[in-house]
């Protein structure tokens, strides 16, 4: 992700519009998560517990997110109050 600030030049000369390059490391903690395998025969308390911990893990990748997308507005300087 790029961003632009048409209005950060200062010095006559200078670019007219400048450029961060922001890391993709949130992007890549929003991964999907799979739904669990169900076989034929299998307990369904062992199906629960599975789709319960992928839920878990789904869970935890969207806090995961939330917090580096967070962290990375106060490093880049546009901490949004939610």
């Amino acid at each position: 992700m790029t961003l632009t600030c048409a209005a950060c030049t200062t010095l006559p000369g200078s670019p007219t519009v400048a450029t961060v390059q922001i890391p993709r490391d949130c992007e890549l903690l929003a991964s999907t998560v799979p739904y669990p395998a169900v076989s034929k025969g299998q307990g369904a308390k062992v199906s629960v517990a599975r789709h319960r911990a992928a839920l878990g893990q789904a869970n935890g990748n969207l806090v995961a997110t939330r917090t580096c997308q967070k962290q990375q507005r106060q490093r880049f300087g546009r901490d949004v109050v939610e």
